[in-house]
């Protein structure tokens, strides 16, 4: 992408940059009430949507609700001052905002929760923010009678297509996993249609999402002991876990040998991978549930990585890497906001936050 195509988002980025908290503080809001939590994201780049939201009311929902504000913003902000190959990049990514509310709602409408409760948690982002997620829920009280109701929209006939599936496993992974695919095509689709350097980077960036979320299905899906080819079904093309290397690990008989198998495949290709997969290897004992917590950390290191090997330069891992630490940041607060709600002890929280390895 040409410099000059860059003059007017990057000082944009840079300043948000600028703003995200602290590590270290954040790190210190474990434990702390819901109050001290909220005088002090009251003096951060939330502030302006904590007043608004929250007003006097201290209350968890209220403080999630305003963290998802202001991310919406950020992303508005950098998506109005971009344009060409970025702005068509940019769509791409949001169209994950849309996968993750219609996550959401399927979760929550299993789960028998009201429209009410389920419109706290949609992110105001995307094609399916609350007025439409509201008319999407209205007399739904099944994940059929979701599907139906998303019958005239694009992602609709996608989860149509998967809902006999899911009814035969009783599992929302093959839905969950059609709504990704579909998404991370799209992204692949444009990064091709960037720059040298600015395909190459959002490759790493986007590419390792991708690369975890297969991680995730296979692990899901071993656990649920699903045949091989509905496990090949439900993989999105990958990055630097190419086809080849899922299917051989699809094949591997149990959770440590299907990791170690990715870490010899792909560790040696790149410095990220290596640590991600050496951390899933030596915890492969855990539940899959802590595995796709380290897996969660694969965004933030390679943006971490990127941002150090190439800052100096004007390119699209700048952007890219800046989001996915906003989007880290808000997901710890939540961590933070919601451990001190349910009274969740400090270390249990400290383990659920999304961290650099070397923190």
């Amino acid at each position: 992408m040409k410099t000059d195509q860059y003059n007017t988002l990057m000082p944009r980025v840079a300043l948000e940059n600028l703003k995200l908290i602290d590590l270290d503080e954040l790190v210190r809001l474990i434990g702390k009430n819901i109050e001290f939590i909220f005088n002090f994201l009251k003096s951060t780049a939330y502030g302006e949507e904590i007043i608004r939201t929250c007003g006097d009311i201290v209350e968890p929902e209220l403080l999630e609700e305003a963290l998802f504000q202001n991310y919406a913003k950020t992303f508005n902000k950098l998506l109005k001052e971009s344009s060409g190959n970025i702005k068509k990049l940019f769509l791409s990514v949001l169209r994950k905002f849309d996968a993750l509310n219609l996550k959401t709602m399927l979760r929550m409408v299993q789960a028998g929760m009201s429209s009410e409760e389920i419109l706290k948690y949609i992110i105001p982002l995307g094609m399916y923010d609350r007025k439409k997620s509201q008319t999407i829920l209205s007399d739904v009280n099944s994940i059929s009678d979701m599907i139906d109701s998303l019958q005239d929209q694009d992602l609709g006939s996608i989860l149509k297509e998967t809902l006999r599936a899911q009814k035969i496993i009783s599992d929302l992974s093959p839905m969950e996993a059609a709504l990704d695919k579909e998404v991370f095509t799209g992204i692949l689709k444009e990064i091709k249609n960037l720059d040298r350097r600015d395909k190459k980077i959002a490759t790493n960036i986007l590419g390792i999402e991708i690369d975890a979320l297969n991680v995730k299905i296979i692990l899901k899906y071993k656990s649920l002991t699903i045949d091989h080819k509905n496990i090949k079904a439900n993989l999105i093309p990958g990055a630097l876990i190419d086809e080849k290397i899922l299917e051989s690990a699809i094949k591997e008989p149990d959770i440590k040998s299907t990791l170690q198998h990715f870490l010899w495949s792909v560790g040696k290709k790149h410095q990220v991978y290596q640590t991600i997969f050496t951390k899933l290897v030596e915890e492969s004992e855990s539940a899959t549930s802590h595995l796709e917590i380290i897996l969660e950390k694969a965004s933030l290191e390679m943006s971490l990585f990127e941002l150090k090997k190439n800052m100096r330069y004007y390119n699209i891992g700048y952007i890219l890497a800046f989001l996915n630490m906003k989007w880290a940041e808000i997901k710890n607060l939540r961590c933070i906001i919601n451990g001190t709600a349910r009274n969740v002890g400090t270390d249990q929280t400290r383990n659920l936050l999304i961290l650099p390895e070397n923190y």
